[in-house]
């Protein structure tokens, strides 16, 4: 017995030593703590005695966690969860954290062990930061290949980077052709920079010529104490006291050198660093790509003045004899408009009939090569008369040359000895919108991937949320273990359902089409992914209700939007505030639209932002939509496409709000499309369906898991399913008797036959039955009407069952 109490107590020993712990009296105040404890937290052996539990609490975690810990504990119950703990210099820490209630000569006692997440947590948020920057890279990418003017992406481009990497302001200097200074392209943060000088020279021994030099981005972390080169005073003067500085652009030929300021020292990490230099080449390609096509143009267009001002006849003959080109001298020596004799066989119609059948063999003898010469031309030196359009025989020495291609085949012939280089940029023209082309097509072909591998991940992810949906149906312990995996499950599956559905957006961009959209889903999801973009200073707010109705929009333009409203919200904030985003429905008394002039009143789907920034004046309001007019600003953009959705604008300063009296509120408002209420709808969806049972529903899908899903569900509603995952055996089954099924439910996407084929052949055979498809696929539900196919539903993989029975109940009523 002895030796076993040694051995118990040697574990306990090893286990104090191994733990940080320690233990609160009754009123939640340490009475004892070890020292890894105490070194974990920063306090003293006599500092920590007596601190409250509350003292502890790091101010990003909410009170009510706390509150609900005492109450859990006080009712005898072990609390088990993530603590965000206060260390004595300030910095959180994160704690995986047990504390059981014990009872100890009759006193009540609580032991409370924890273990330090904060690394684990550290690298989790890296790597959301490293994707997200990704993402951004993809976005920007997208963008430049959109043909957007340079400025506008320069200037959207300088604003992620600030907003993504939490910098106070930044610059984009564009090299002067002389190479000596910078001019500011755009700026983000910094007018007194652009009020006080728009040049910033390249001096011996300065920032600028520095970055030039390097290979890798240029890092001042103090300009005072900074001793490698020089810092423009201009940097200074706005207050800042760092900078990073990278070159856009081929470091010998560099567009300009992209700069960030900031009042704190700046460094940057090996991903940052490649976030950066990505954006920067994505900028230098965008732009040598415009450039490139502008000086095409502009030669293109020279060329052809010089043509056509020469006093020189120039014809350019295929080899069928017609003619593909004439300048406008040549067009007045045949007396015939450009547009009319283009396409005309030049001998039949200009050459006299006595010398047409020499002059022909010699120009086939030249197209093949049957001229005995060592050169690659052939000039024919004697001169040739045509016949003008008033029958007047006119003598024109020619020469010919032979246009040949890639594979030396003669494709045209020039008669005339004179410059061909206007035939040459066409060429080269040609070239480009071959290789184009070219890109198009792989745009295409990863589109068309991207939509395959779309269709299998909806695929799945309808057997995860419709199985569980089964599960959580065939469950009666709300309580138990398996009813929060299952929630999990299911929540999964949601977020993987949102970011393809947000993906396909960000990817389909303005193709997609204006369409009635219920905003409430799609505002959450835009908010998700552009939080992380906003500094964690800025406290976000949101009021969303969900039973909006739905509006008329363009989810792409939509998503632009918001992001504008945000960056707009975010420059008045500073980086420091509150925003308070809020969706509903209200009844807007009469008032005219600042932006149309437009007399607006009645029910309107509203989205405000709110600001508590230090608001505008009226004047300044007014001022703000005449510089709308400018088409690279933001409110540019919020105030045209909200205008292109049937909606009006008006901002309010300062705001009535619960942030504060002072403040900006942007009030965007949609025309409503559809009022029917949702609960109206569920409440008549209920009643149907108790009225529908035994009706029989056919399921076809060639996933199996997904259609004995809807057959399980169907059977669960009160209705008969029989499963189909062979299209071609489901329609035989039809054939032998329609009359049996009272619907069909079918997947889009199959062997054989796709949903839409096989709805038109059993509509052939039963006209009139109801037939519903589900397709993964985002183009065809934009693009296709359920009139043209004749059916009565099509929904978008992966379909909510709410959704789907409630478009079964509309089909059989």
């Amino acid at each position: 017995m002895p030796a076993t109490k040694k051995i118990e107590a040697d574990l306990i020993e090893h286990i104090y030593q191994s733990s940080s712990m320690c233990i609160f009296d009754e009123n939640f105040l340490i009475l004892y703590a070890n020292k890894n404890f105490t070194n974990l937290t920063g306090y003293s052996d006599e500092e920590v005695n007596h601190i409250s539990l509350f003292k502890l609490k790091h101010k990003d975690q909410s009170d009510n966690t706390y509150h609900f810990i005492i109450d859990t504990l006080k009712g005898n119950e072990t609390w088990k969860g993530e603590l965000q703990i206060c260390h004595k210099d300030n910095h959180v820490i994160s704690m995986d954290t047990i504390i059981k209630p014990v009872t100890s000569d009759n006193k009540k006692r609580y032991i409370a062990t924890f273990i330090d997440i904060s690394h684990q947590k550290q690298l989790i948020n890296n790597l959301k930061q490293r994707a997200h920057r990704q993402g951004l890279i993809a976005i920007l990418g997208q963008l430049s290949l959109n043909n957007i003017p340079i400025s506008d992406l320069i200037d959207q481009t300088l604003s992620v980077i600030c907003g993504s990497l939490s910098i106070k302001s930044g610059l984009v200097l564009e090299m002067s052709i002389d190479g000596k200074k910078t001019l500011i392209r755009s700026s983000y943060n910094t007018p007194d920079l652009i009020s006080e000088q728009n040049i910033i020279p390249i001096e011996n021994n300065n920032i600028l010529e520095y970055t030039l030099k390097s290979d890798r981005p240029v890092i001042c972390e103090s300009f005072k104490s900074e001793t490698r080169f020089n810092v423009p005073e201009l940097f200074e003067s706005n207050n800042s006291n760092s900078a990073i500085c990278l070159i856009i652009g081929d470091k010998k030929y560099p567009f300009g050198i992209l700069t960030l300021l900031s009042d704190n020292s700046l460094n940057i990490n090996m991903d940052e660093t490649y976030f950066l230099q990505s954006i920067c080449n994505i900028l230098a390609e965008a732009i040598n790509r415009k450039n490139i096509e502008l000086a095409l143009h502009q030669e293109k267009e020279l060329s052809k003045n010089y043509l056509d001002i020469a006093n020189v006849v120039f014809i350019v003959l295929d080899t069928q004899e017609n003619i593909v080109m004439i300048n406008r001298h040549a067009s007045d020596v045949l007396g015939y408009p450009q547009n009319e004799v283009t396409g005309l066989n030049f001998f039949d119609k200009f050459c006299p009939e006595k010398i047409r059948v020499t002059t022909r063999k010699f120009f086939h003898d030249l197209i093949n090569n049957n001229i005995e010469s060592n050169s690659k031309q052939k000039t024919l030196s004697e001169t040739l008369p045509i016949i003008n359009s008033d029958n007047e025989i006119r003598q024109i020495k020619w020469r010919a040359s032979k246009l040949l291609d890639e594979n030396k085949k003669v494709t045209a012939v020039l008669c005339t000895g004179e410059d061909i280089s206007d035939l040459l940029i066409q060429e080269e023209e040609q070239k480009m919108l071959e290789h184009r082309l070219h890109q198009a097509q792989k745009v295409e072909a990863v589109g068309m991937l991207a939509g395959g591998i779309a269709h299998d991940f909806n695929n799945i992810l309808a057997s995860i949320l419709g199985f569980s949906e089964l599960a959580f149906e065939a469950i009666d312990d709300k309580d138990s273990k398996l009813y929060d995996f299952i929630s999990e499950i299911q929540a999964s599956g949601n977020k993987a359902k949102d970011i393809i559905e947000q993906m396909q957006n960000i990817n389909l961009q303005d193709e997609t089409s204006t369409k009635e959209i219920l905003l409430p889903s799609l505002l959450k999801g835009t908010l998700k992914m552009l939080r992380s973009a906003l500094p964690s200073s800025i406290d976000i707010q949101t009021d969303i209700d969900n039973d909006t109705p739905a509006v008329h929009i363009n989810a792409s333009k939509f998503n632009q939007i918001v992001m504008h409203l945000l960056t707009n919200a975010r420059n008045a904030l500073n980086g420091i505030g509150e925003i308070k985003i809020r969706l509903t429905t209200e009844k807007i008394k009469p008032y005219t639209c600042p932006s149309c002039n437009t007399s607006v009143s009645g029910e309107y789907v509203t989205l405000s932002i709110y600001d508590n920034g230090p608001g505008m004046s009226e004047s300044a309001i007014k001022n703000l939509f005449q510089k709308s007019k400018n088409k690279n600003s933001g409110l540019a953009f919020i105030n045209e496409h909200t205008h292109q959705s049937d909606g009006h604008i008006f901002i309010q300063s300062p705001a009535l709000t619960s942030l504060n009296n002072a403040g900006t509120c942007i009030k965007l408002l949609f025309k409503i499309a559809d009022q029917k209420s949702k609960a109206a709808e569920d409440k008549r969806d209920a009643s149907d369906l108790s009225n529908l049972e035994n009706k029989h529903i056919m399921v076809i899908d060639d996933e199996n898991s997904i259609a004995s899903y809807l057959g399980e569900m169907f059977k669960n509603a009160g209705f008969n399913s029989t499963v189909f995952c062979d299209s071609v055996d489901a329609l035989e089954t039809f054939k032998k008797d329609p009359s049996v099924f009272d619907l069909v439910v079918s997947d889009q996407t199959m062997p054989v036959f796709n949903g839409d084929i096989l709805a038109q052949k059993m509509l052939e055979i039963r006209p009139g039955i109801p037939i519903i498809i589900c397709s993964g696929d985002e183009q065809m539900i934009n693009n296709t009407s359920i009139d043209d196919l004749k059916i009565k539903g099509l929904l978008k993989k992966p379909v909510n069952s709410a959704q789907l029975l409630h478009c079964v109940v509309n089909a059989l009523t």
